[in-house]
C-alpha cells in the first residue's frame, strides 16, 4: 500500500512548516497545494501552485486526483494547522484494518466525538493503540480514501457545497457507506488540530462559520434529503453537547438549516402563487 498526503495551504506558513517536520519524520510522501502562490519551502517539499485559490475543497480534489493518477493506492487531504503522532502513516495503512475500508481517519483532539480519545495529549506524546472504530463519518481535516472507493464514488461533489467545502466529508462518508465501503478511524494515528486557522485568518471567524455551515446544510439537504442528520448517529455532536471547533460550529448549522428550509419553502410558495395568477 502507498499513500500521498495533500496539504492545501493559503498562507499561515508557520503552521505548514511545523507540519512538514512531522511529515518528514514519518517518511511520508506529501504534496503542498499552494493556493496563494507564496509558499516558502524549507525542505524538499513538492509544491503545486495552481495559479488561483482552489480553497480546501478543490485543492483536496486536486491532491486526490494527482495521487491516484500517479499510482498511489491511497490519498489523504490534511489540514496544514495540524500536528501528527509518531507512526502516523503506518497507522493509517495498518493492514489489520477491515478489507472494506474505503475512508479512514486518525483520532483527533478537536472534532467529531466519535474520533476523540478520552485523553487529548500533544501529538508527540500520543500512545497508539492497536484498535480501530467503525464510525459514521471522518472529518475532512484528515481524511484518507482508497483508490477503489474514490473511483466508485467518482470523487468529490464540488458543486453542492459552496465556496468552503463543508459537508463534502459527510457526503463522501454517506456515499461510501451506501456503496458498501467501511468508514473507520484508527487509534494507531492521532492529530492535534488547531481549528481552522487558515480559513479564519482569511475569511473572519463569524462570517466563515456561518457561510460554511449554511452551505453544508443546504448541500446535504439537497443531495441526501432533509433527514441527513439521522444518518450520522452522534458523529457530529456527542450526548453532552458539541466538542471542539468543528462540532461547536455545527450548532450554527442547525440554525442555518432551519433558515434554509424556511427560505426554500417561502420561494416555493411564491412560485406557486405566481403560477395561479
Amino acid at each position: 500500500m502507498s499513500l500521498l498526503i495533500a496539504v492545501p495551504v493559503f498562507g499561515q506558513h508557520d503552521y505548514t512548516h511545523a507540519l512538514i517536520d512531522d511529515l518528514d519524520r514519518e517518511g511520508a510522501d506529501y504534496l503542498i497545494i499552494d493556493n496563494r502562490g507564496d509558499y516558502p519551502k524549507i525542505s524538499n517539499e513538492r509544491v503545486i501552485t495552481p495559479g488561483e485559490n482552489l480553497g480546501w475543497a478543490r485543492g483536496s480534489d486536486l491532491g486526490f486526483r494527482t495521487a491516484f493518477s500517479e499510482g498511489y493506492t491511497h490519498a489523504m487531504t490534511l489540514n496544514n494547522d495540524t500536528r501528527l503522532s509518531k507512526g502516523f502513516v503506518a497507522g493509517l495503512l495498518d493492514p489489520s484494518l477491515p478489507d472494506d475500508a474505503g475512508i479512514v481517519g486518525p483520532m483527533i483532539d478537536q472534532g467529531f466525538p466519535c474520533a476523540i480519545p478520552d485523553q487529548q495529549p500533544e501529538a508527540a506524546n500520543y500512545v497508539p493503540r492497536p484498535q480501530y472504530r467503525a464510525v459514521p463519518a471522518v472529518e475532512g481535516t484528515a481524511l484518507m480514501m482508497s483508490r477503489e472507493c474514490w473511483d466508485a464514488l467518482d470523487g468529490m461533489d464540488l458543486r453542492s457545497f459552496g465556496r468552503y467545502g463543508w459537508g463534502i466529508d459527510l457526503d463522501l462518508a454517506l456515499r461510501a457507506r451506501n456503496a458498501g465501503f467501511g468508514v473507520y478511524v484508527t487509534e494507531r494515528a492521532y492529530i492535534n488540530h488547531f481549528g481552522g486557522k487558515t480559513a479564519k485568518a482569511n475569511f473572519g471567524s463569524w462570517r466563515y462559520e456561518w457561510n460554511a455551515n449554511y452551505a453544508l446544510v443546504r448541500g446535504l439537504g439537497r443531495v441526501h434529503g432533509r433527514k441527513w442528520r439521522e444518518q450520522f448517529d452522534g458523529a457530529l455532536m456527542g450526548g453532552d453537547g458539541p466538542t471542539g471547533w468543528r462540532a461547536k460550529a455545527m450548532l450554527t448549522a442547525a440554525m442555518a438549516g432551519e433558515a434554509a428550509a424556511f427560505v426554500d419553502a417561502h420561494r416555493r410558495q411564491s412560485r406557486s402563487n405566481s403560477g395561479k395568477r
